[in-house]
């Protein structure tokens, strides 16, 4: 049996909910296991879509990446009781989420921070993981009793080697579905491990990559941080940190156009990469040649696509992705000052900001210039008082520039990598 490549017809058209509206919202599947309101449905034994899975009763193994995660792992743990092996991988946690992860009935493995995609490797290929099949789970995310009944119907009837499925992502309390956000989302996440791995020397992604076709489930995985707008915000600007970097590596104008023939090149492998070849496009190829990108991204997610439709919560998101791609700007330019060196620069060798320096000099602003030093003057000597009375020594005026002015702004602290506190996905 081939793979499907596109969801079923009845299950492509679901109702938008409105703001605070959850009518005909997926539920977790934990929610349903025990009985908890939303999951009758699922309590009498069948979904829309078929039966749902006992606990513990699909040849899955469930990953979960966290670190300082109480407030979200226990909803993520619970909604794949479906697997028959659920771990999670902590990088450090000290808020008590690997306490609660065990209650909920998780294996913890201890795994130093690698990056996103270098996490995701090295779990995937331990021997220590019971089954060929993994999903892949992100701690402020959920899985829907919908989801989990389409996993068990679907998994070992096709020849596929993955999955993939788009997310809702829920920001503010209501569910974006514009802003091309939800219509671009797809990213495999059920990967069958002999022939899924991912490019751990990327700091900044955790797509797979797959020798084989990859089928698209019909039922969404759930994108829902229950930690609030200013963990989201503070998250944000590590990742706008670690994009930063990966644009910075960008090859020139002339040979970014020509990536274009790569990018046929992949039309003609389908399967080789999991990110659908439509994002691959405009992230790599148009959107780097678009002038002010702030504002042009919010004209085109607002505006363009809709995101007007989703109220408050809508353009609040919308700006926040255009302050975020200001944010990367700024972080390319405090590491281009590094590089070069900018005009003022008065660090010390091997001091705070220098060449060797983090990308932002300590006691500045990203992009901030640092304040000259006041020229140093030469001593004058002391002159005697009587042509008979030797003149008393006097110590030489040090330079009144003896101290350099510390530049302007407070001391900007450069940003840890991501496992310093990490929550999902970019976007």
């Amino acid at each position: 049996m081939t793979a499907r490549s596109q969801p079923p017809v009845a299950a492509s058209h679901r109702p938008v909910p409105s703001s605070g509206d959850r009518a005909g919202w997926p539920v977790p599947y934990d929610a349903a296991r025990h009985g908890l309101p939303g999951g009758h449905d699922a309590v009498r034994g069948h979904d829309a879509v078929g039966p749902v899975p006992a606990p513990g009763s699909v040849p899955v193994t469930a990953i979960i990446l966290a670190r300082d995660e109480a407030a979200n792992i226990v909803r993520a743990v619970g909604s794949v009781g479906w697997c028959e092996q659920v771990v999670v991988i902590d990088s450090g946690s000290t808020d008590g989420t690997v306490e609660l992860a065990r209650r909920s009935g998780a294996a913890i493995w201890h795994i130093p921070w690698r990056g996103y995609a270098g996490q995701r490797q090295q779990a995937m290929t331990s021997p220590d993981v019971n089954h060929d099949w993994v999903f892949f789970l992100d701690s402020d995310e959920w899985v829907s009793t919908a989801l989990a009944t389409e996993i068990a119907g679907r998994l070992g009837t096709e020849e596929c080697v993955a999955y993939s499925q788009r997310r809702r992502f829920v920001f503010d309390g209501r569910w974006i579905a514009h802003s091309g956000w939800y219509a671009n989302s797809w990213q495999a996440r059920l990967l069958d491990r002999r022939a899924a791995s991912f490019d751990d020397s990327v700091n900044y992604g955790e797509r797979a990559i797959v020798a084989g076709p990859v089928a698209r489930l019909a039922a969404d995985l759930i994108d829902e941080d229950r930690k609030g707008l200013v963990a989201w915000l503070h998250k944000h600007v590590r990742y706008a940190e670690l994009e930063a970097q990966r644009r910075a590596a960008q090859p020139t104008l002339r040979e970014r156009i020509s990536r274009i023939s790569r990018v046929r090149r992949e039309i003609r492998r389908p399967g080789r990469s999991t990110r659908p070849l439509s994002r691959t496009v405009a992230k790599d190829v148009v959107f780097p040649l678009v002038p002010a990108k702030p504002a042009a991204l919010f004209c085109y997610m607002y505006l363009l696509r809709a995101g007007w439709r989703d109220g408050r919560q809508g353009l609040l998101f919308c700006l926040y992705y255009a302050w975020y791609e200001l944010t990367i700007g700024a972080f390319i330019r405090a590491g281009r000052d590094a590089r070069t060196g900018s005009p003022g620069d008065t660090a010390e060798p091997g001091g705070d900001g220098g060449d060797g320096g983090d990308g932002a000099a300590a006691g500045t602003t990203p992009g901030a210039r640092r304040a000259a030093p006041i020229p140093t003057q030469r001593p004058i000597p002391a002159f005697p008082t009587t042509p008979t009375t030797p003149a008393t020594p006097t110590t030489p005026a040090g330079p009144t520039g003896a101290s350099r002015h510390a530049a302007d702004g407070p001391s900007a602290r450069r940003i840890g990598p991501p496992g310093a506190a990490r929550g999902s996905d970019g976007a």
